[in-house]
Parts: C-alpha cells; sequence; structure tokens
C-alpha cells in the first residue's frame, strides 16, 4: 500500500472531521480523529481533533493541561481498556517517576495481525481502519486485564510489557496467559469480520523474557523502553515465525513457567545476528493440574517438625468423614513449608477415606483480586469437572448434573447460584 494513498485517505478524512466540526456532530468528530490516528498515531491535528470531541468544543478553547504536561486526548485511547484498579497504579508510577531508568527483567508481548497487508489492499483505508479500530479493542483489553503495560501501538500491532511500569512475581505467566487469552477473544470478531465484509484474519503472538532500561512512564499509559542487548528483537522474532492463533514463547520464558502450561516443541527458529538457531515452544493451554515453580519436578523432601500442625489436621479430617465441615486458616512466609504441609493433608486423606475419594485443590493467584469469585469460580469448575475445551452447552450440562438428587425447586436455585458463580448467568435471571 503507498503512503501517496494513505497520504491522501488521511487528508480526506481530515476534510470530513472538519465538515463534522461545522455541524458540531462530535460523534463523526470522534470517529473520524481515530481513523486517521490509525494510519498516522502522531497525526497533531487528529489528535486536536479528538480532544475537541471528547470535551464538546473547538480546538483551541482553554483546559486545563495535564500534571505531567501530557495531551489528554491521547491518554483516553488506552484508559478505556485499563481497569480502575490498575490505572490507579499507572498514576502512582507516573507522579513518583519510580520507573526511570531502571534496568529490569521485563516479560515482552508482541501480537500482530496475520493477513493484514492483503486484506488492507482490498477495501478503502477507512474501511480497514474500522476492522482494525475493533482489533485492538481485543488486543489490549487482555494486557490490562493481567496488568501489563501496552508500550507501543502499531498499524496493525502492539507490544505489550510485563514487569514495568509495575512488577508482578508472576510476570512470565501473566503475559502468556494474556497471549491465550488475545487469541481467544478474537475469535467472535474474526467471525464478525468474515460475515461483514468477507474477509480471514487472524492474531497471533510472540513472548521473550530479557532485561531491559525502562524510560520514562509516558503520559498516555503507555511506556518507552530502550533494550538491552537483544530482548526485544527475539520476542519480535517469537511473533513473526509464531503461526496464526498461536502463542510461541523463547526458551528463556518457557523456563520460567514450564510446569504451569501445556507446550509443543521445542522448535529450533533461525534469528537474525545469531550463530545459532533459538529454541521456541508453542502454547497450547494452561496445565488443568499445574506443578510447582519451586523446587525440583520429581524430587520431594519429607516433611519434619510439623507434627502438632498434621495432628491437628488430621482431626479436621476425621471430623469431615462425620459429617462435620471446618474452614482452617494455615499462614506463613514464603519458603516455610505450606505447600508441604497441603501435600502431607492430601496424603492423608487417601489413608483415611480412600484414594478415589474427592479432593478439590485451589489456588488463589495475584492476578485474580480483581475477578468476583475468583477462587471460588475455578474451585467449583474443578468439582464439577469443567474443563477449558467445554462448550457452553456442556458447561451447562455438567452444571444441570451438579446438584444430584434434590427437590426440583432446591435443584433449580443451586443450578442459578452455580451459573452466577461462573459468569453463565445474572443474579436477576434466576428463580
Amino acid at each position: 500500500m503507498s503512503s501517496e494513498r494513505i497520504q491522501r485517505q488521511i487528508d480526506r478524512l481530515l476534510d470530513e472531521v472538519e465538515e463534522a466540526m461545522s455541524g458540531q456532530d462530535w460523534e463523526a468528530v470522534g470517529e473520524r480523529a481515530r481513523s486517521v490516528l490509525r494510519l498516522d498515531p502522531e497525526n497533531q491535528d487528529a489528535l486536536s481533533y479528538l480532544a475537541a470531541a471528547e470535551r464538546d468544543q473547538t480546538p483551541g478553547t482553554t483546559q486545563p493541561a495535564a500534571s505531567d504536561g501530557s495531551s489528554s486526548s491521547s491518554r483516553s485511547r488506552l484508559e478505556q481498556y485499563i481497569p480502575k484498579e490498575l490505572l490507579a497504579k499507572l498514576e502512582g508510577v507516573r507522579r513518583t517517576g519510580a520507573s526511570s531508568g531502571e534496568r529490569l527483567v521485563v516479560t515482552m508481548l508482541f501480537c500482530d495481525v496475520t493477513g493484514s497487508t492483503s486484506a488492507a489492499e482490498s477495501l478503502d483505508l477507512e474501511e480497514w481502519s474500522e476492522i482494525m479500530n475493533g482489533a485492538f479493542e481485543h488486543l489490549i483489553s487482555p494486557v490490562y486485564r493481567y496488568e501489563g503495560t501496552v508500550a507501543r501501538l502499531m498499524g496493525d500491532a502492539i507490544l505489550a510489557f510485563f514487569g514495568a511500569p509495575i512488577a508482578h512475581e508472576d510476570d512470565p505467566q501473566r503475559a502468556v496467559l494474556a497471549g491465550l487469552d488475545i487469541v481467544e477473544d478474537i475469535r467472535s470478531y474474526q467471525a464478525e469480520v468474515k460475515t461483514r465484509w468477507g474477509l480471514d484474519f487472524g492474531v497471533r503472538v510472540g513472548i521473550n523474557t530479557g532485561l531491559v532500561v525502562v524510560g520514562e512512564v509516558g503520559s498516555d499509559l503507555r511506556v518507552e523502553y530502550t533494550a538491552m542487548g537483544d530482548a526485544i528483537n527475539l520476542a519480535a522474532r517469537m511473533e513473526q515465525t509464531a503461526g496464526p492463533g498461536t502463542v510461541q514463547i523463547s526458551a528463556g520464558t518457557h523456563d520460567l513457567i514450564a510446569p504451569l502450561f501445556e507446550f509443543e516443541g521445542p522448535e529450533s527458529i533461525e534469528v537474525k545476528g545469531k550463530s545459532e538457531p533459538v529454541s521456541a515452544y508453542r502454547v497450547l493451554s494452561e496445565k488443568k493440574e499445574p506443578g510447582s515453580l519451586r523446587g525440583i519436578e520429581g524430587l520431594s523432601t519429607p516433611l519434619v517438625g510439623r507434627d502438632s500442625e498434621i495432628s491437628g489436621l488430621r482431626g479436621v479430617l476425621e471430623r469431615l468423614q462425620d459429617g462435620r465441615g471446618a474452614v482452617v486458616c494455615l499462614m506463613g512466609d514464603a519458603g516455610l513449608g505450606k505447600s508441604s504441609l497441603l501435600s502431607e493433608l492430601h496424603a492423608q486423606w487417601e489413608k483415611i477415606a480412600g484414594k478415589d475419594a474427592p479432593w478439590v485443590e485451589n489456588r488463589g493467584v495475584s492476578y485474580n483480586t480483581t475477578r468476583p469469585y475468583g477462587l471460588f469460580s475455578h474451585g467449583t469448575q474443578q468439582a464439577i469437572g469443567i474443563t477449558d475445551g467445554d462448550s457452553i452447552e456442556t458447561v451447562r450440562a455438567k452444571i444441570a448434573a451438579a446438584p444430584g438428587d434434590l427437590p426440583s425447586d432446591v435443584k433449580e436455585k443451586v443450578v442459578h447460584a452455580i451459573g452466577v458463580l461462573l459468569a453463565l448467568e445474572t443474579a436477576s435471571d434466576g428463580p
């Protein structure tokens, strides 16, 4: 697609913006300005018009500047996707400048739309811009869902970082989950585009973990980074060699999350500037029974010095067999053996109730803190036997069978409550 043609399209869109401005049609002004920004993200005229549309006034009208001197219009382009809890954290980082000049290990995620070049050539540029507007919603939202940061928006791609400006102990895991969500979330939009425009397109995701130097936190809630070595280049190569609808990660990222996901690979990939091929893995899904990131796989150590705790927990299990439930709170710093004690508890339960006795084990994760019933919904799915590959119809059938032999009116309420817990129904839908 020639730059001359793109410029003609931009000029036409800007003419339409001015026409909409004269009629005070602010919705049209905002729509056309966003279309320009998809073609030229730094177009100052479009930024100005978009700012005017968002405050329903013409450019040049006095408005208090942002505290960091930034353009409120560019901020708003990403703010619409950001959960308010994450937005507050980003604002705090921006005020303190905490991440400026730091050397950090960051997990980088590249994602682009496959087939975009041929698709754009077959459509009017404004139509393609409309398609990409919708696509970006599905690319960006999962990044913020796991508290990553969009570092760069490109014509048909995004670059996101997990680990800066906000760092978590599980950033590689968050990045991979975001990648899987992107691939899954885009499916319904792909069908919509196919129906409306007759186009087939896909997305692919590449991920790498490496050292970067973090620059200033951008006023538009994006962060500019300068990579140390080839960390970003390798992430880009992971994306470029990934198949449509897949998430491909480097060996470095794989080593950090291997017990948690199912993979294909490794596969050797040629990378420019490297004398030897590098290894890449395709992420398939989360493991139904994830392993531990701590310790050495296949090795375990005996539990020593916890006789009183084990005795107390065994008493709870014995009372459970008599129909008396209990809630036990076990607290301790990381590394003191809580997981080992839980494993011992499971072993004791099998001795008391038998190998086939029901046992549902669930874990709270940091990225679920803003999800209603996150801990309980995962455990409920496990108890009912719901898996990631189940269709909605299969899930509903498993829920309907879960209560067993209960009176019909009670069963209906239980099924509805489970549906609400798993976000399949709303509370107002119930009996």
